[in-house]
C-alpha cells in the first residue's frame, strides 16, 4: 500500500463536517472537482470506497466511518500540537531572571547568552551576579547556575560537570617561586580568621595567609596582579594565559556544577528552551571546567567563541 497523504484525509473530514462536497470545497477554498479527485485518490490508495456517491449526496461507507474515526483522533492531536506551539510562542517573551557567579557569567555563559538573545529577541534576560543561594521557589531567580554537591529540594536540576580546582599564581611570581623566593603570600577565603587551608598546610607550610577574601572575582584579581597564590577553579585559572598552575600535594575536592530551576516552572516555554539552549552552549567548556584542557586549546576555544 502506498503512503497515505494526510491532506487527502483532510478533504474527507471536510465533507463529513460540512455535509457536502460543495460545502467542503468552499471551506477548503478549492473547487468541487479538487475535493472529488483527492478523495478518489485516497480510496485508490486504501483499495476501498469511503463514500457511496448518489444524486442525493455522498454517504459514508462502513470503511469510511472507521477511517474517519481514526482521522478525527489524528486531527485532534495535530490541533493539540498547534495549540502547544501557539502557547509556546506567546510565552517566548518577557523576563527571565538568571543568577550565577560573575566569573561564571564572564568566562562560561557569555557566548551562549549572546546567541540566545539573538535567537529569542523578545525574552529579556536579567543577570544576577551573586554567590548567594537564591530562593527559586520564591522566584528570586528563574534559573541558577551553581556549584553544589547537594542541590536543594523541589528543583529541576541538571548536572553539567564537576568543577576542578588548582593552585594558581602569576607567571612572574611563579618564576620567583621556582628560584626559591620565600615569603610568597597566600590568598584564601574568609573563614574563622585564622585557619590555614589544607592546600597551604600540606604543600606550602611556611606560607602566610595575608589576604582573606569573600569573592572569587577578587581572589582571581589578586592572583592576576601578583599578590600571591590561591586556589581557583580551573575554568577560571586555565582561561587566563597570564597565570600558571602551581604543583601541589593536595587539591580541594571538586564541586558539581548544576543548572537549577524550580520544578513548578518545568513546563514554562522560555525557561525550558533556555535550559536546553544553554546546556548545549556550555558543552565546549566542560573540559575547561574539569581542568582537562590545554592552554593552547583554551585560547582556540575563546577565540572561536569571540572572547578575549
Amino acid at each position: 500500500m502506498e503512503n497515505i497523504n494526510w491532506d487527502d484525509i483532510r478533504y474527507c473530514l471536510a465533507v463529513i463536517t460540512e455535509g457536502s462536497v460543495t460545502a467542503a470545497a468552499k471551506k477548503l477554498e478549492v473547487n468541487h472537482a479538487t475535493v472529488s479527485r483527492r478523495i478518489s485518490g485516497l480510496e485508490a490508495v486504501l483499495g476501498a470506497p469511503l463514500f457511496d456517491r448518489s444524486t442525493s449526496g455522498w454517504l459514508i461507507t462502513p470503511v469510511g466511518e472507521a477511517v474517519i474515526n481514526s482521522a478525527e483522533q489524528i486531527n485532534e492531536h495535530v490541533l493539540g500540537i498547534q495549540r502547544t506551539v501557539q502557547v509556546d510562542r506567546q510565552e517566548l517573551s518577557g523576563k527571565l531572571r538568571v543568577t550565577a557567579l560573575d566569573v561564571c557569567i564572564q568566562r562560561i555563559l557569555m557566548p551562549g547568552l549572546k546567541a540566545f538573545s539573538v535567537r529569542y529577541p523578545d525574552i529579556n534576560i536579567e543577570l544576577i551576579a551573586s554567590e548567594n543561594t537564591f530562593n527559586l521557589a520564591g522566584h528570586e531567580a528563574d534559573i541558577a547556575f551553581r556549584t553544589t554537591n547537594e542541590p536543594p529540594p523541589n528543583v529541576l536540576g541538571t548536572k553539567i560537570a564537576k568543577f576542578a580546582y588548582a593552585i594558581y599564581g602569576s607567571k612572574e611570581l611563579y618564576q620567583r617561586y621556582l628560584q626559591g623566593e620565600q615569603g610568597i603570600s597566600g590568598i584564601t577565603w574568609m573563614g574563622d580568621g585564622h585557619t590555614v587551608p589544607p592546600w597551604m598546610q600540606k604543600t606550602f607550610s611556611g606560607m602566610q595567609v595575608r589576604y582573606r577574601v569573600n569573592s572569587l572575582s577578587i581572589a582571581y584579581d589578586l592572583v592576576a596582579q601578583g599578590f600571591g597564590f590561591a586556589l581557583l577553579p580551573c575554568g577560571l585559572g586555565d582561561s587566563d594565559p597570564t597565570l600558571r598552575r602551581i604543583d601541589s600535594d593536595y587539591i580541594e575536592p571538586g564541586m558539581d556544577f548544576w543548572l537549577l530551576s524550580h520544578i513548578d516552572l518545568r513546563t514554562t516555554a522560555r525557561i525550558r528552551i533556555f535550559r536546553d539552549f544553554m546546556l548545549d552552549a556550555i558543552q565546549p567548556y566542560i573540559p575547561l571546567i574539569e581542568g582537562k584542557m590545554s592552554s593552547e586549546d583554551v585560547l582556540i576555544l575563546r577565540k572561536n567563541q569571540g572572547l578575549n
